[in-house]
């Protein structure tokens, strides 16, 4: 409501009304009869310096100190939770199971670990409960368990959880199936464990000391899929203390996904699978540093969601290329120590660029050979993007996109090489793109969304985060040629 008239039309001011009235206007005349002063003094000195008063000391200079800020906490993603437990497959009325819903929820999920190492796991799973008709619960990508809301990771505060739907978006997270395929929707954990108070428990050993080859993704996925075709109890879960289902020896073995890949690759879990609309949002926003402004390429956006071959064709004219920094130059000593292969997904026969340990060799020789391929120098940076270009896969790339954690100066040093050797209509890195608070941190799969539909790619391939590009890149049929590795 507005504030009423303090008296009425005509009528003499209350007394404390008149009394303020007076102190305005001598206030008003004391403050012209000042300026009039100060212009006085003024036209005196108009010529000659002020006066210098005989006690003036002049101060030393000093550092001030800045003004204490306060870095706002990591983003929760409240709202992607929330969306997550509205979906439709959720009948929250319900504290048990009805006659038609099966789940699977592997506990022992990965924890602690990069988003590469997450993401590749999480598809594997989402195949697995695929294949056995039941609806597969998804939780989050977790950093810490334990932590409520915040962790730390290299002295910094992140979010200890991120709910997958900020990441990604498709079946594996609840969305539909194709039309005509049976399989239940996906449901989210906390539905799991409102209808499922009772759960029949197993762990990753009933079938991976059955199983002849331990580290084949295909031969894990049959050994569960038999093991759950005989399972009537609808809540089904894994240990949480046996692990992971598809460990790191899994995705660190070349021949891992050989025989799975042909039904994975086809699969609605791959053939359906899309980046969350806050991932696609960071794309679209920072498109000009991928493509030219006139580029006939819609915005994702304006698209319809798609199956992803379709909706995630090759951006023309456009290289990326994976440049790890930081503390995998300690992780490619360790690499190097073991002898190890490329990533599973990394070693399709395929491939253009194969990897084999040298053998009879002792460490520091090996690290002589793994170095380049997974450390690469500034220099061998730039003649490999340099013979890749002369590809015949790279006709036409003008624009260069570097996916990297490497510092600021590193990112300088490397795009100033990269435009001597070289005449690019753009070279651009992760760090000039403009993210939004929650975009900030699912950066990674920003990344990954463009290179996944880069015309030419280059990659580590040890790295996580490139064997899941190559994935989806070999599952969206990109020519095998436009893949590469340091």
């Amino acid at each position: 409501m507005l504030p009423t008239s303090v008296r009425e039309k005509g009528g003499p001011p209350p007394p404390r009304i008149y009394v303020r009235y007076l102190a305005r206007r001598y206030l008003a005349i004391a403050v012209i009869a000042f300026g009039v002063v100060a212009l006085f003094r003024k036209l005196i000195y108009w010529d000659s310096d002020p006066p210098q008063t005989a006690l003036a000391v002049e101060e030393p200079d000093q550092e001030v100190p800045p003004l204490p800020t306060s870095t706002p906490l990591p983003p929760l993603y409240e709202r992607f939770n929330e969306a997550e437990l509205r979906l439709p497959q959720h009948h929250w009325d319900q504290r048990r199971p009805n006659g038609g819903e099966k789940f699977l929820f592997v506990a022992g999920h990965s924890r602690n670990c990069g988003w590469g190492n997450a993401m590749q796991e999480l598809i594997l799973n989402a195949y697995m409960a695929y294949k056995a008709g039941r609806s597969f619960v998804f939780a989050n990508y977790t950093w810490n368990a334990n932590d409520p809301h915040y962790s730390e990771y290299n002295g910094k505060k992140i979010p200890a959880r991120i709910p997958y739907t900020a990441l990604i978006r498709g079946p594996i997270v609840g969305a539909s199936f194709p039309p005509g395929d049976p399989t239940p929707l996906a449901v989210q954990r906390d539905y799991f464990e409102t209808v499922c108070s009772q759960k029949v428990t197993y762990i990753r050993e009933d079938i991976s000391n059955v199983i002849e080859y331990k580290n084949s993704a295909k031969e894990i996925t049959d050994g569960w899929h038999r093991k759950l075709a005989g399972i009537n109890e609808p809540c089904v879960q894994t240990s949480i203390h046996s692990g992971q289902i598809y460990n790191f020896d899994v995705f660190g073995d070349p021949r891992a996904m050989l025989d799975i890949w042909p039904e994975l690759s086809a699969s609605p879990i791959l053939t359906h699978f899309g980046w969350s609309p806050l991932v696609e949002l960071a794309f679209d926003t920072n498109r000009d540093l991928f493509l030219p402004p006139t580029s006939p390429v819609p915005y994702l956006a304006s698209v319809a969601h798609t199956a992803g071959a379709v909706r995630y064709p090759p951006l023309p004219g456009l290289m990326a290329v994976h440049v790890r920094r930081g503390d995998f130059e300690g992780h490619c000593a360790h690499l190097a120590t073991y002898g190890s292969d490329y990533a599973a997904f990394s070693s399709f026969p395929e491939m253009v660029d194969r990897f084999a340990p040298p053998p009879g060799t002792t460490v520091e020789e090996r690290m002589a050979v793994y170095r380049p391929h997974c450390f690469p120098s500034v220099d061998e940076i730039v003649a490999r993007v340099g013979e890749v270009r002369a590809s015949a896969a790279a006709a036409g790339v003008r624009r260069l996109h570097v996916m990297t954690n490497g510092d600021a100066a590193f990112i300088r040093e490397l795009k100033a090489a990269l435009h001597r050797a070289q005449t690019w209509q753009s070279v651009t890195s992760s760090r000039d793109m403009v993210l939004n608070w929650e975009q900030k941190y699912v950066a990674q799969a920003v990344d990954m969304l463009v290179a996944q539909r880069a015309q030419v790619f280059i990659g580590n391939g040890w790295s996580t985060l490139t064997s899941n590009v190559v994935m989806l890149r070999m599952a969206n049929r990109f020519p095998a040629d436009s893949t590469r590795f340091w």
